[in-house]
């Protein structure tokens, strides 16, 4: 049949995807494949077709900037409004009603724990633990607080409960105990200290909200449990929704691109995606494959480009549209001067430019060239700059890739985890520059037309140099 959101009729994998209600399911997305049109199909049917009451469908997102665009386009398309939850917000809500009032702890409570208890820490005890670190004095040191830092805020993510701490000094190498043991004295003070002064933080506030609702129940009737981004989830995310749906007897359905899995630095793990079905018994896999923003061209690069890694859910993105060479290589000798003459030639008003990193973007600016707000004024057009990162599910007509050089803290970043953290990374990569790789993916599907790599000649990134070598077909070079 016919069906109708947002404007749009629903192509034929796009209802399979909403008409699917009875059952768990997993809707695996490509990028630009209209996820959000799709979800709001879901709540549509459900209301409309299945007699389901707004209020008995959970909705949860990533961000909150997400959960209101989700909530405008519901309300727009049904004329009611839905309160869609990030985690967090989730979470508090939960512990309100059942009456759990904490402070929210500050951010950087952890760091200033670790800096005093480090700095306690007598000098030649501390040269004895850390010998192949090389560090010199205690001051040294402290810059070691934000490897402590991520230990702590990992487990917390995945393990969460002190005993689990155990378990890693057991297999833990023997030089690696003494470190282990303090990062496990740290973390029992800082719980202790939150729970002392009655504060929790947002690890804490998942962990607690999913014990209340195993002990205590919850005051909804689910029928279905929404989640969007699901390849970018926690395991202590996870069990919160494995808890409501124990105590509901809802059905689960999460959205996701393990193709756009990039945040594993602060704890969520592709696996959560991955392994939905065994987690979430009986459960049924959809797809939906057709993206609406790319060209056929550019997605058959960045198919084929982040398909290398064999953890990947192989699937094949269909296009309507088609742009012979979509990706466009720009090679620079003087930086500066180099990308003001890009940014002429491209001559584009709507632009995204994409860095690896929040300072990138400062190396390529020249007098001509004036930054505010994360906007590049130039003319009357509409030049901002984002980190890959927060790009994210943003598209624009036009895109730029920076820092594409081959250097440590390029893409892709050569910057490697300290070892300690193997203990608490679930899934380390497989194949090299796994997660890189589909950093790189994110940035290439950003754009509906051209996507433009500002590339020096002398050391181009290797990912640079693989579609040039792999690909050169879908590609045209240009000498700035």
């Amino acid at each position: 049949m016919k069906f109708d959101v947002l404007g749009y009729e629903l192509d034929q994998e796009q209802k399979k995807a909403a008409f699917t209600t009875e059952i768990n399911s997993i809707i695996i997305a490509g990028a630009g494949a209209g996820k959000s049109t799709t979800m709001v199909g879901k709540i549509k049917y459900l209301v409309l077709f299945k007699n389901v009451h707004l209020e008995n469908i959970l909705c949860i997102t990533f961000t909150n900037n997400a959960a209101l665009s989700l909530e405008e386009k519901i309300k727009k398309e049904l004329g009611q409004t839905i309160k869609v939850y990030t985690f967090h917000k989730l979470a508090l809500e939960i512990l309100k009603d059942a009456h759990i009032h904490k402070k929210i702890a500050q951010d950087d409570l952890l760091e200033y724990m670790i800096e005093e208890i480090l700095a306690s820490i007598p000098g030649k005890y501390f040269e004895k633990l850390f010998l192949d670190k090389k560090y010199s004095d205690q001051k040294e040191f402290l810059e070691y607080k934000k490897v402590i830092a991520r230990f702590i805020r990992l487990f917390m993510a995945n393990y969460y409960e002190s005993h689990y701490f155990d378990v890693i000094l057991k297999k833990a190498r023997k030089k690696d105990l003494p470190l282990l043991l303090i990062i496990k004295k740290i973390y029992e003070m800082y719980v202790l200290e939150k729970e002392s002064c009655g504060m929790i933080d947002f690890d804490d506030m998942i962990y607690f909200a999913t014990k209340t609702v195993l002990n205590q129940g919850i005051n909804k009737k689910y029928h279905t449990i929404i989640v969007d981004e699901y390849q970018d989830t926690s395991m202590i995310r996870e069990n919160l929704v494995q808890a409501i749906r124990e105590k509901t007897h809802a059905y689960v359905t999460v959205v996701g691109d393990d193709f756009q899995s990039i945040y594993r630095f602060s704890g969520c793990d592709i696996n959560n995606f991955l392994e939905f079905k065994k987690h979430f018994k009986p459960a049924k896999s959809l797809y939906i494959t057709n993206t609406y923003r790319n060209s056929t061209e550019l997605i058959r690069v960045a198919g084929s480009f982040i398909m290398k890694n064999p953890r990947q859910v192989k699937k094949k993105l269909k296009a309507k549209k088609s742009i012979k060479k979509p990706i466009v290589l720009c090679y620079y000798k003087n930086i500066k001067e180099d990308f003001f003459k890009l940014i002429k030639y491209i001559n584009s008003p709507n632009l995204m430019i994409l860095g690896r990193n929040n300072f990138d973007i400062y190396s390529v600016l020249n007098s001509k060239l004036k930054f505010e707000n994360n906007q590049i004024l130039y003319q009357d057009y509409n030049i901002y700059y984002k980190t890959i990162h927060k790009a994210k599910g943003l598209e624009e007509d036009n895109v730029v890739i920076i820092n594409l050089t081959n250097d440590k803290n390029s893409l892709p970043s050569k910057i490697k985890d300290d070892k300690i953290l193997r203990y608490v990374i679930k899934h380390y990569d497989i194949y090299p520059f796994e997660e890189e790789r589909r950093l790189f993916y994110v940035a290439l599907t950003r754009t509906k037309n051209y996507c433009y790599l500002f590339v020096p000649k002398d050391h181009p990134s290797i990912f640079v140099e693989e579609l040039k070598k792999n690909y050169r077909e879908y590609l045209s070079i240009i000498n700035l």
